[in-house]
C-alpha cells in the first residue's frame, strides 16, 4: 500500500514519525515523505523515499524564528498552505496514496487530504491543548493577546484568502489547528495528557515513539563518565533555543564546584570556545546522544520541548524546565503537575531564572525521591502505550 507523510521543518514534528516509517516499511508498506531538504538524509535512512517541497521551501529557521510567538506561527503556516495547497493537490492526485499522514500543524497535509476525501490520519508531536482548562496563568493570558491583535487582521484575511481559492470545505473544523482527521496518534499516554473535552474515541495514545535505530547518532567521550558516585546531569536547551551563552556561562559559574558531573548539549552551531573556561566537572559537546545517555543520568535540565521531556520521563528521569516559549512552558507544568518536574522561570518573557533558582531546583529533585518515582510512573506509561508499533498498528488499521 502507498502512504504518503507529510510534515513541517521541525525536529519536534519529524522525530516521532521516524520509528513509525521504518516499521511500516518492514512491513511492506510503500512510503513517500514529503519534507524540506534539511530532513532529507534521515527520512532517507529509513527506507522511505524523501521529497522535498517545492521552492522556496518553508524552512527550520523559518519556522524557528516564530517558534516563541503561536499567532506568527498560525499565520506562517496559513501562508505556507496557501503556496503548497495548489501543488499538493496535484501532486495527491498523480500519486493516488491509499493513505496520508500529517502532522498536527501541517495544514496544507490536512486540506489537501480533506479536499480529495483521501483516507488521512494525524501525527500529533504535542498535547491536544484544545479545551484544556487551567494550564494557562493570568500574564500567559495578557502576553498572547498582546501576540494577538496587531495580527488578528492578517490572519481572518489569510484564512479568507484559502477560502475564496478552495471553497469553505478548506478548513473541514471549526477550529484549525491541531489538524486532525478520523484517526489521531497522539505521542504520549493518556495519563499524562491534560484533561479536555476535546478528546474523542479518534485519539489514540501510543507513548513516546523511540528507536535509536532511526535517530542520529555521533561520537561520544562516554570513557569521561564519572564512575565514582556523582550524580550525572544533563542539560540541553534543545534544536531551537540553544544559542543561551549567559544560560550556560550562569551554570559553569553555579556548579563548578558543585559535587556532580555535567553534560551539556550546547547545539550544532555553538563555537564551544566562545563559552569560556569550562569547568572539570562539565562535558560539552555540540551534540549529544541523548536516547543513549538519559538512561544514565539523575537529573535533566531542559528547555521543555516537547521531544525532550517526553524522553526523560520514557527513562524515569526528573526534570528542571527552564522554557523558551509558551508551549514548553506549559510541558513543563504538567509534568510539574505530575510530580516529575520543577519548572522556573514560567512567566512571560519565558526562561529568566537566577543562578540560585537553578541549584535550588537541582538540590530538591537529587534529595527528594518523590521526583524520580513519578517520573518512573510516567515512563511506566508510556512504555505500556505502545510507541511506534501502536502506532503504525493504527495507521495499518486505517488503511
Amino acid at each position: 500500500m502507498k502512504i504518503i507523510f507529510l510534515n513541517v521543518p521541525g525536529h519536534g514534528h519529524v522525530n516521532p514519525t521516524l520509528p513509525v516509517t521504518a516499521e511500516l516499511i518492514r512491513r511492506g508498506h510503500d512510503i513517500i515523505y514529503y519534507s524540506t531538504a534539511d530532513f532529507g538524509t534521515k527520512i532517507a535512512q529509513t527506507g522511505a523515499e524523501f521529497r522535498p517541497y517545492p521552492e522556496p521551501q518553508p524552512s527550520t529557521e523559518d519556522l524557528n524564528q516564530r517558534a516563541s510567538n503561536l499567532v506568527n506561527v498560525t499565520l506562517w503556516l496559513l501562508e505556507q498552505s496557501e503556496r503548497l495547497l495548489p501543488w499538493l493537490l496535484k501532486e495527491l492526485k498523480q500519486e493516488q496514496p491509499d493513505l496520508v499522514v500529517f502532522d498536527s500543524i501541517c495544514l496544507w497535509g490536512m486540506q489537501a487530504a480533506s479536499l480529495l476525501k483521501l483516507p488521512a490520519v494525524s501525527s500529533i508531536s504535542t498535547f491536544v491543548q484544545e479545551g484544556v482548562r487551567g494550564m494557562m496563568t493570568f500574564w500567559d493570558g495578557v502576553a498572547i493577546v498582546r501576540q494577538a491583535l496587531p495580527k488578528l487582521p492578517g490572519l481572518i484575511r489569510q484564512r479568507r484568502r484559502l477560502v475564496r481559492q478552495f471553497g469553505p470545505d478548506v478548513f473541514p473544523y471549526s477550529h484549525i489547528f491541531p489538524c486532525i482527521s478520523g484517526t489521531n496518534i497522539v505521542y504520549t499516554s493518556r495519563e499524562f495528557q491534560p484533561e479536555t473535552g476535546f478528546i474523542d474515541d479518534t485519539f489514540h495514545f501510543v507513548g513516546p515513539s523511540l528507536n535509536t535505530e532511526t535517530r542520529e547518532t555521533a561520537a561520544f567521550p562516554w570513557h569521561l563518565l564519572a564512575t565514582d558516585g556523582r550524580p550525572l546531569i544533563y542539560l540541553s536547551l534543545g534544536t531551537v533555543y540553544h544559542k543561551k551563552e549567559a544560560f550556560y556561562q550562569t551554570a559553569f559559574q553555579q556548579f563548578a564546584t558543585y559535587p556532580a558531573q555535567f553534560i551539556l548539549s550546547a547545539g550544532r552551531t555553538t563555537e564551544i570556545d566562545t563559552l569560556g573556561p569550562i569547568p572539570d566537572n562539565f562535558i560539552v559537546q555540540n551534540f549529544v546522544p541523548q536516547l543513549e545517555l538519559l538512561p544514565r543520568v539523575s537529573a535533566f535540565i531542559t528547555h521543555g520541548g516537547m521531544n525532550s521531556v517526553n524522553e526523560g520521563l520514557y527513562f524515569g528521569v526528573p526534570l528542571i524546565v527552564v522554557p523558551q516559549q509558551m508551549e514548553q512552558t506549559l510541558n513543563g507544568r504538567q509534568a510539574a503537575r505530575h510530580g516529575a518536574a520543577i519548572v522556573l522561570g514560567d512567566h512571560p518573557p519565558y526562561g529568566r531564572t537566577t543562578p540560585t533558582e537553578l541549584q535550588t531546583a537541582l538540590e530538591t529533585v537529587l534529595t527528594n525521591d518523590s521526583y524520580r518515582q513519578n517520573a518512573k510512573r510516567i515512563g511506566n506509561s508510556f512504555k505500556k502505550s505502545g510507541g511506534y508499533l501502536a502506532a503504525a498498528d493504527l495507521i495499518t488499521a486505517a488503511l
